[in-house]
């Protein structure tokens, strides 16, 4: 079962490591509103990714045994997602864009970022999918319920810490130039362990 847990937590690392959507409404508030309205971004993401962990949890609650066809057409649909989205991460060619540091305009507000951040990571419809996978090898593993909300309490935290400690590494150029130069590898990693948990899903 630790086995099973660090591979769902790396892979869950690895995805916040690669930069997606949620990282750029980070940089625009870090960059361009300051860092006050960026950590509430930050806390408005950890929350949305809190209530979607919650809502896959309960759905997966309302399924019958892992036997059922419904659930197994689940388990293969994640599996498929995750080994696709493996794929476009391995094949990924992009260049990290990021504008400049001394164009930031302090000033802006900690509620305005929450909001910022809660709509916009509820409004992806990739967390939901991305979680039920994640979930699902852990239900599949008979993981207890104190186990698993203790996976959730981790996770939120995780996705805070990381965003709160980005918010203050994109203030200095010497880490943006590095995240420049590596984003290709970056995606790479995440792509790797979403092959990995994508066919234990379809294995499992």
């Amino acid at each position: 079962m630790l086995a099973l847990f660090l591979l769902v937590a790396g892979t869950h690392f690895a995805a916040l490591l690669s930069p997606g959507p949620d990282f750029v409404l980070l940089l625009r508030n870090a960059l361009l509103k300051g860092r006050a309205q960026a950590d509430g971004c930050a806390a408005g993401i950890a929350l949305a990714n809190l209530l979607s962990m919650l809502l896959v949890l309960a759905a997966l609650q309302l399924l019958a045994g892992r036997q059922s066809g419904l659930w197994q057409v689940l388990q293969w649909l994640g599996g498929g997602y995750f080994i696709w989205l493996g794929v476009a991460a391995l094949l990924a060619r992009r260049q990290l864009v990021l504008p400049d540091a001394a164009a930031q305009a302090p000033g802006g507000v900690w509620w305005t970022g929450l909001w910022q951040g809660v709509l916009a990571s509820s409004l992806n419809p990739k967390l939901p999918i991305f979680y039920a996978g994640l979930f699902g090898l852990l239900r599949d593993a008979a993981m207890p319920g104190w186990a698993l909300a203790l996976c959730v309490l981790w996770m939120t935290l995780v996705v805070l810490g990381w965003d709160l400690l980005l918010i203050r590494l994109l203030g200095q150029a010497r880490w943006r130039n590095w995240l420049r130069r590596h984003v290709a590898w970056l995606d790479r990693l995440c792509g790797g362990c979403l092959l990995v948990l994508g066919v234990c899903l379809l294995l499992g």
